[in-house]
């Protein structure tokens, strides 16, 4: 996984004191990005006018840039910020100096007020250009920014039924089809699930034999007979070749309730592969799974839903009939492939003890808008019975900060899907940013 990349750019003014430090200041910031690994494309010039802003657009939109960090090395006229920024559409953030007379912190506040009559998203920082925490927030910016990228680039398939008929719009790509891609960038590319069995079908028990052969090693126990687990191998190797052939970031599979239990056990083996295959078919989920992955730089990402609440211990015990990565399990010992639908599986385990999580979710439209939970849990430790007590599916012992049914309340409030995402780690920040930066209203407990 590459790096992100920012653009740095250094303004200045002939006519305010503090231009004669540019050089400085742009110098001891690239060196504190690179630090944090960013990968810093730095303006040729510094901008005093905008011609100079114009030849560093130029050069910057060649190097396809992340995000745009523009230090304010004095006060400078909000026509020269406007080329900028109009020019180099990416997540920006402004980097005030704390030199009093330069006005850096008062031209940000300046041209932030009119940024936010436009309705166009930034961040700022204020520090020195080696400040600690000033670099930290620019470097997740270009993160932001290289997740946003990537979304805007994925090639993301709905594998399922879908309408056929008109009305008074498309035919078989729907309106929110449509919008979903003009929000957030994705490409989205309709496969049906026959596509994927016939593949299957086509497969030897020779060749699925073989391939079974690899993955027995990172499969947990087995309860499905042999026929079952032969089949399944061959459904993942009919995934694989799909998304070869689609050039595929993602999958939105269909599940329910037909093709019960035949893309569970192939999501969980493709998950520790980095590829995501959501067995809900839901296109908003998938696209967050990813964005989760990315800001991790790896990993799998838990799907579940609310089945039980214990306000005394602020826990909320998600389950799901299961896709969960078999990584996610504290040991694969700990996992379970049951038999499930006709010749399909599902994947059963308690999701190991994880000292913080991020919890996520989407729901809405581009009539009503979108909004995105971003919060933060752990999860502890979940006993064998309470896992055999639970339906032997995926568990997860969310524990949060408030209690249980306050939690769902709030997400019933303003209207959240039932589907909650767990990743390990905190990426509350940079989830964040993307809201801000992609203009969806950000959610809480």
């Amino acid at each position: 996984m590459t790096n992100a990349k920012t653009g740095l750019v250094v303004v200045a003014s002939q006519y305010e004191s503090g231009g004669q430090r540019a050089q400085e200041l742009a110098a001891l910031a690239k060196a504190s990005l690179e630090q944090r690994e960013i990968t810093v494309a730095e303006g040729a010039k510094v901008v005093w006018d905008a011609a100079d802003a114009i030849d560093v657009c130029k050069e910057l939109r060649k190097q396809e840039i992340d995000s745009l960090t523009i230090i304010l090395s004095t006060w400078v006229t909000d026509s020269l910020l406007y080329v900028l920024v109009h020019e180099l559409p990416v997540p920006v953030v402004f980097w005030a100096v704390p030199y009093t007379e330069t006005f850096s912190i008062g031209c940000i506040q300046h041209f932030g007020s009119a940024l936010t009559t436009h309705g166009i998203p930034y961040e700022y920082v204020y520090g020195l250009t080696d400040d600690a925490k000033a670099a930290d927030k620019a470097a997740k910016i270009a993160e932001a920014g290289r997740i946003i990228k990537a979304v805007k680039s994925m090639k993301l398939a709905l594998v399922g039924p879908r309408q056929t008929w008109r009305v008074a719009g498309p035919q078989d790509t729907t309106n929110e089809e449509w919008e979903f891609s003009q929000k957030f960038g994705p490409t989205l590319v309709h496969i049906e699930m026959e596509e994927i069995m016939e593949l299957a079908d086509g497969i030897s028990d020779k060749e699925a034999k073989k391939v079974y052969g690899c993955l027995k090693k990172r499969t947990g126990r087995v309860l499905a007979d042999e026929e079952t687990m032969l089949h399944m191998t061959k459904v993942y190797m009919a995934v694989k070749e799909t998304v070869k052939r689609y050039s595929l970031d993602a999958l939105a599979a269909e599940c329910y309730p037909f093709y019960s239990g035949q893309m569970n056990l192939p999501s969980s083996w493709l998950a520790d592969e980095g590829i995501i295959v959501d067995t809900e078919g839901d296109v908003g989920h998938t696209m967050v799974m990813y964005m989760l992955n990315l800001a991790a730089k790896g990993g799998a990402t838990a799907l579940g839903e609310v089945g039980s609440m214990d306000d005394e211990n602020r826990i909320l015990a998600l389950a799901h009939e299961g896709s969960t990565a078999h990584s996610l399990a504290e040991d694969v010992s700990k996992v379970q492939i049951s038999p499930s639908g006709e010749k399909g599986c599902f994947v059963g385990l308690p999701l190991r003890e994880m000292a913080q999580v991020t919890v996520s979710s989407i729901q809405g439209n581009g009539h009503d808008g979108y909004q995105m939970l971003v919060e933060k849990g752990r999860v502890i430790k979940a006993e064998e019975q309470e896992w055999i007590d639970g339906g032997e599916k995926l568990l997860v012992k969310l524990q949060l900060d408030k209690k249980a049914s306050e939690a769902v309340d709030s997400l019933m409030r303003v209207g959240m899907d039932h589907h909650l995402l767990v990743k390990e780690g905190d990426h509350r920040e940079l989830m964040a940013l993307l809201c801000k930066y992609l203009k969806v209203k950000m959610v809480t407990f």
